[in-house]
């Protein structure tokens, strides 16, 4: 008899942990697994998760990402009924919202094997003291009630570990995983030789959390120096009518387009000169992974989960958060020795081990832990 998983999740934006999310769905044994999603009603992606003949999708307009204390608890309601209807074997939730929410849903609804995966902790340096322990209050709480806790980077286990959120045997690191074969397309393409196109693109949903203010700030002093680089923002969010003001305001239309998400990024990589990644806090960026197993050289802050993949002065060169003249420094100095830092770049990801970064793996992994969890 199959399996029932519901997976919950906040928003369906075009960012990480949605796409691997949909990676993970579309590789799990269809066999075995009945696949069902509770999600909030908006976002990039979701007519594509609500077309998935793979899975049932229950929209919860009340699932939102803000803190809303009437719309919590009317989504905790209806997950509770959702869940103690159907008799999930196994509860799997991502984002902290949906993660809190979720997981108490589903505890109550006497469901006993609960998964977490944690695409960031929630508990990062730029809150206020007092947001950030009831944050880890929370993560403590709410781990009791979790079998697994999955990570997606050795920083997040490491942040996980250092706040007692839960014993070292109750996290699970597993990376984010992408279609190798799509990015082998890209690399042999870019393998291939000079030139490139003078592009700078970030990749990034539009929130505060992703820094964009100073990619803003560091494309100004680029152009002080350089006139002849064009930049991208790819990605949507709360925060477009800003940047779109900022760019009027910096006198950046026409140097600096706002393209929206896109479907396929493979064209972008391809003709891409470098990756700029500005956030103030992650768990590990999809983007990066896409970019280095593309063979794109990665300026990025060091939200820590990029050490993962990405080398300092190899593939890539890592900046300070908030740091503009660092941003600006690093992508001038890939610009100015490009012919050098492709080669270099180009030599490091024929030295990665593409397999550990497959969707194919991330699912495999992720199945072991819901059979694992399953035969206890």
């Amino acid at each position: 008899m199959k399996k029932k998983i519901l997976f919950i999740i906040t928003h369906l934006e075009l960012g990480g942990a949605q796409k691997q999310l949909l990676s993970l769905i579309n590789n799990l044994d269809k066999d075995k697994y009945s696949l069902y999603l509770c999600a909030g009603h908006s976002g990039y992606l979701k007519k594509e998760f609500a077309n998935s003949f793979l899975l049932k999708v229950n929209f919860i307009t009340e699932l939102v990402r803000r803190i809303s204390p009437f719309n919590d608890l009317i989504a905790f309601i209806k997950l509770y009924f959702f869940i103690r209807k159907n008799r999930f074997d196994i509860v799997h939730t991502h984002s902290p919202k949906a993660s809190i929410l979720g997981r108490w849903a589903a505890h109550f609804a006497g469901v006993k094997n609960i998964v977490y995966t944690v695409h960031g902790w929630p508990f990062h340096r730029f809150l206020n003291p007092l947001s950030r322990c009831l944050y880890v209050f929370l993560e403590k709480v709410s781990a009791l009630i979790t079998k697994k806790i999955i990570v997606v980077s050795s920083s997040g286990l490491r942040e996980g570990i250092n706040k007692k959120v839960s014993s070292s045997d109750k996290f699970v690191i597993i990376h984010y995983g992408l279609d190798i074969e799509w990015a082998e397309r890209i690399f042999v393409k870019r393998k291939s030789g000079l030139p490139f196109e003078d592009l700078i693109i970030n990749i990034s949903c539009l929130k505060p959390q992703k820094g964009l203010i100073f990619f803003l700030d560091a494309i100004e002093m680029i152009l002080k120096e350089r006139m002849d680089m064009r930049f991208s923002i790819l990605g949507d969010g709360p925060l477009k009518e800003n940047i779109n003001q900022e760019i009027e305001k910096r006198k950046l239309t026409g140097r600096l387009s706002l393209d929206g998400w896109v479907d396929d990024i493979s064209g972008l990589l391809s003709r891409a000169s470098i990756l700029v990644i500005t956030s103030l806090w992650e768990g590990l960026p999809l983007a990066v992974i896409e970019a280095v197993a593309s063979g794109v050289p990665v300026v990025a802050t060091d939200t820590g989960g990029v050490l993962d993949i990405l080398e300092d002065g190899n593939n890539g060169i890592i900046v300070k958060r908030k740091d503009t003249e660092g941003i600006a420094a690093a992508i001038l100095a890939i610009m100015g020795n490009y012919s050098g830092w492709h080669e270099k770049v180009i030599t490091a990801r024929e030295k990665l081990d593409l397999i550990c970064w497959s969707d194919q793996r991330m699912a495999g992994l992720t199945e072991k832990v819901y059979q694992d969890i399953l035969a206890l």
